[in-house]
């Protein structure tokens, strides 16, 4: 299995139910850059092309926080994909030269 992932920086500048501000990458917001993305083996129940669309927040100390999904498959590949996004690692964004958050989302594929 082959897992293909894209990210992308979404949304405003909004207030999370953490106690943070989540901004949107552009002007004097830079993305955060991808440290660690750790892909467990996947479910044996995975014997199809499956695909998941989630968000999530990259914390201004890199961490990922408040994922959701988008777009569904199976359960056991919706969870699949939260947990396994969940454990990545960022070097958060910066604003003016300051970590902060932002929303990003992006699309994880099994391929069989």
């Amino acid at each position: 299995m082959v897992l293909g992932v894209a990210s992308l920086a979404i949304g405003q500048p909004q207030a999370s139910k953490t106690n943070y501000t989540v901004y949107e990458v552009r002007g004097d917001v830079k993305p955060p850059r991808l440290i660690s993305t750790p892909v467990p083996p996947p479910p044996d129940s995975v014997h199809r092309q499956l695909k998941v669309r989630v968000s999530f927040v990259v914390a201004s100390d890199g961490s990922v926080a408040d994922v959701k999904l988008l777009k569904r498959s199976t359960p056991e590949f919706d969870d699949y994909a939260l947990a396994a996004i969940s454990k990545w690692k960022f070097a958060p964004a910066t604003k003016d030269g300051t970590p902060v958050a932002v929303r990003l989302e992006t699309e994880m594929r099994s391929h069989k």
